[in-house]
């Protein structure tokens, strides 16, 4: 069958994509987890304590922050320019090439110099990868028809844990080479991306470019009335307050294994993967069940809020634990949940998009700002926490339990959401 879009948008009436298309379309996202997500939950923060070992939780949140504004940037921005791009490559398709490049440039700075280098090569990959995000994700609604959108948002939920067991495994057999810790997964993600591009036809551009672009044009674009959209405002509210908790927790179990738990940094890696290698095999499967059961049961909200509540109670889990198992008991909770919560709210969103016809992938860029936004802000809240009482040993209890308490936020914030079920 073929995979061209005719009905734009939410319509049921978009044709059943092709089975080569969905999977070349799940392999980039599956290796975009892995350039992308690798670096801050595990590698930039054993580089951090190679280069700065004495304050490290101070150069790691620095650098994560920074990091994160650009991402804040280029997520809706890149999809926005998407929307109203014509070239004989399609609007989507340069967008996912050219940040393929920029970010791998960007990765290499990382490997290669000290911590003002990757700072900036921190910024040119999240400014290059968020753009390949921005793409892919606006090809959700461009090209999955809304019957079947939940269980292949749940197929691309899975990606996410698969993609970082596979960059904790692929830097576990780098044997410390730090160029090749960093640069085999963005080239990895360059290769799937060509053969994506390959594989369909990208989406007529019906965005209006007849008025000449202007910063006054772009900021009356991207204004948002929240009083007048609020089930997009109030699925916006869930991700973020979700993802403050899960950027507090990503940001710091690093340190928390090392501090707590006694590891030595040579030893991370291997930890990490057998770590992943439970959590991702939970994350997946939940990720993939939910997803499915989301479109039979025609309901979003239920497995969202009780995913996200979830979530908190795998972090108070992990905030009292003292050992491997104790960790890896929270760990798993947290795992569970986050498969049924991204898989699902995915789904969810693309039901409540503004525009969804002529601006799907800026509309999407700006929600995904409650994703990118916590790892600007948890990092420079965490110290408030990580040194509460004591100055001197890090308060992961008190951390970790106020990430609990943005979990249970963000599931809260879906109960008001009226437009999907």
């Amino acid at each position: 069958m073929s995979d061209d879009v005719t009905i734009p948008g939410h319509s049921p009436n978009i044709p059943d994509p092709s089975h080569w298309f969905v999977f070349n379309l799940i392999a980039v996202y599956f290796a975009l987890s892995m350039a992308l997500l690798t670096p801050p939950m595990m590698t930039i923060a054993m580089r951090v304590a190679q280069i700065a070992p004495e304050n490290k939780e101070q150069v790691l949140g620095l650098l994560l922050g920074i990091g994160s504004v650009v991402a804040i940037l280029a997520n809706p921005l890149a999809g926005y320019f998407s929307d109203r791009t014509k070239s004989s490559w399609g609007k989507r398709k340069i967008w996912m090439v050219m940040g393929t490049l920029v970010g791998t440039f960007g990765l290499g700075l990382i490997a290669w110099g000290g911590v003002a280098v990757m700072v900036v090569g921190w910024c040119l990959t999240q400014l290059g990868l968020n753009a390949v995000a921005a793409a892919l994700m606006a090809l959700l609604p461009d090209k999955i028809p809304q019957r079947t959108r939940g269980m292949v948002s749940g197929a691309l939920g899975m990606t996410i844990p698969a993609g970082i067991l596979a960059g904790i495994a692929l830097t576990n057999f780098t044997d410390g080479n730090v160029y090749a810790m960093f640069l085999i997964e963005p080239a990895i993600l360059l290769l799937a991306v060509m053969v994506l591009c390959a594989s369909y036809r990208d989406a007529p551009c019906t965005a209006d470019n007849s008025v000449p672009f202007s910063l006054r044009r772009l900021g009356k674009d991207f204004y948002f009335n929240p009083m007048a959209q609020l089930d997009f405002t109030w699925a916006f509210i869930s991700r973020f307050m979700f993802f403050m908790a899960m950027a507090t927790f990503f940001g710091y179990q690093v340190y928390f294994l090392m501090d707590r738990l006694g590891y030595e940094v040579s030893a991370i890696p291997e930890v990490m993967l057998k770590l992943n290698l439970v959590t991702s095999a939970i994350q997946i499967g939940s990720s993939f069940l939910s997803g499915w059961l989301s479109d039979r049961m025609k309901n979003r909200k239920f497995f969202i809020w009780t995913s996200a509540a979830m979530y908190g109670i795998g972090l108070v889990l992990v905030a009292y634990s003292n050992d491997y198992n104790s960790f890896l008991l929270g760990a798993s909770v947290m795992s569970c949940s986050f498969g049924v919560y991204l898989a699902v709210d995915m789904a969810l969103v693309t039901e409540v998009l503004p525009d969804p016809e002529n601006n799907a992938a800026k509309d999407l860029g700006i929600f995904n700002i409650a994703g990118t936004m916590p790892q600007t802000l948890a990092p420079a809240i965490a110290p408030i926490f990580l040194f509460m009482g004591n100055a001197d040993s890090p308060n992961y209890n008190a951390l970790f339990l106020a990430a609990a308490v943005y979990a249970v936020l963000g599931a809260w914030a879906i109960f008001p959401i009226k437009g999907v079920r």
